[in-house]
């Protein structure tokens, strides 16, 4: 593999450290797109994961990792993959390692199949692995979890047909060098997707959309399994129109599920909340929101026991386009508060990870429409704002 190490153009940063939380907004690119999907904390810091075209010597995608400090300075950054199209979508912490999972077109099958990297606290390749079922079909990696010795990776089968594709989730486990252990499908007869996978003390829970079960056209899915693999439950949530969870966390007394809907305010999209007890019987569901369109993409739980979501808002705005949205909520799912971030052009977060002092986000910044994406870093206190005061 033709592996590159790259000294990244540094775009411009804000750092406060007034008496209280270090908070922070930095971002980090070239002259092309390049985006941050998820972010794992290190012992000195965080590493995030996502895809670059600048950095490459081709038009395509390559996965993208950067190392950066507690304060929000850039140690490195490398670029994995080959000649075409390669993404990370997911990291995570494997003893003193980490692996992210993704998809290539270089390596494996003739499509698209997952893509599966195990790096050193330097982003030195220990090893890299392709997985695909078919080698007609197109395999999309989109979350990871590290249980013990194994790694469990959750995604979506494409599984092409003359009339249209057969969309399953597919979840797969490893051993820690990367092997195949178990795997298999976990939807029914018709399109079902696997956004997030987390590991709970006797299995794993897998949250995604289904339009094989469930209210309308898609809704929220999620499915338990054992630790071997074996389905031991589902369900689905939502209304009469589209309805998706895009990431999943354990409670004590549950699952919490963020995404988005279209079934409970005139087909806009709102962010979508849904509590369950542990055998998935939903205790509350919560939408949060404006006028517009707004979703969440992930969430993480604040020290107090309350949760705090990231995504994107084209509700609180006094522009077209999107901003950066974080919204807090109390554990029966009342509103606490809710931020935006953004510039002149489109701005998402796309992960979360709760800090000693704050809330790390990751996401991707446009700065005027004639402009491609960076990755965009922002710390935030606890309160969520980027000013201690």
């Amino acid at each position: 593999m033709r592996k590159i190490i790259l000294g990244m153009v540094f775009v411009g940063s804000s750092l406060f450290c007034t008496e209280g939380s270090v908070v922070f907004e930095t971002v980090f690119g070239g002259e092309e797109d390049d985006v941050a999907k998820s972010v794992v904390k290190t012992d000195d810091g965080y590493l995030i994961a996502g895809k670059t075209k600048s950095f490459t010597d081709h038009r395509d995608f390559s996965a993208y990792v950067i190392k950066i400090d507690k304060n929000g300075k850039k140690l490195w950054s490398k670029v994995y993959g080959g000649k075409d199209d390669e993404e990370a979508n997911a990291i995570t912490r494997f003893g003193k390692d980490f692996v992210f999972i993704g998809s290539t077109e270089t390596y494996g099958n003739e499509n698209l199949s997952f893509y599966m990297v195990k790096i050193d606290s330097e982003g030195k390749i220990d090893w890299q692995n392709t997985y695909y079922h078919n080698e007609d079909d197109q395999y999309y990696g989109n979350a990871l979890v590290a249980d013990g010795e194994k790694l469990v990776f959750a995604g979506t089968e494409n599984h092409l047909q003359f009339f249209g594709a057969k969309v399953n989730p597919y979840i797969f486990s490893t051993n820690k060098e990367g092997d195949r252990v178990w795997g298999g499908f976990y939807g029914g007869e018709d399109e079902d997707n696997a956004h997030a996978i987390i590991s709970v003390s006797d299995g794993y829970v897998m949250a995604g959309k289904t339009e094989s079960y469930g209210h309308g056209d898609f809704d929220s899915y999620i499915v338990k399994l054992d630790k071997m693999g074996k389905k031991q439950w589902y369900a689905a949530y939502g209304g009469k129109d589209n309805d998706c969870a895009a990431d999943v966390m354990a409670t004590d007394d549950g699952y919490l599920m963020v995404g988005t809907t279209e079934s409970f305010d005139n087909n806009y999209k709102d962010v979508y909340v849904v509590k369950t007890d542990k055998k998935g019987n939903k205790l509350w569901q919560r939408t949060y929101g404006g006028s517009r369109d707004d979703q969440a993409f992930a969430v993480t739980q604040a020290p107090d026991g309350s949760y705090v979501m990231v995504g994107k808002s084209e509700s609180f705005t006094r522009r077209n386009g999107s901003d950066l949205y974080l919204v807090k909520i109390d554990k029966k799912g009342k509103l606490l508060w809710e931020r935006t971030y953004g510039g002149e052009s489109d701005d998402t977060g796309y992960d979360i990870v709760t800090t000693e002092d704050g809330y790390l986000i990751v996401g991707d910044k446009k700065t005027d429409r004639r402009r491609d994406s960076d990755v965009w870093v922002l710390k935030v206190n606890f309160n969520g704002k980027l000013r201690n005061n």
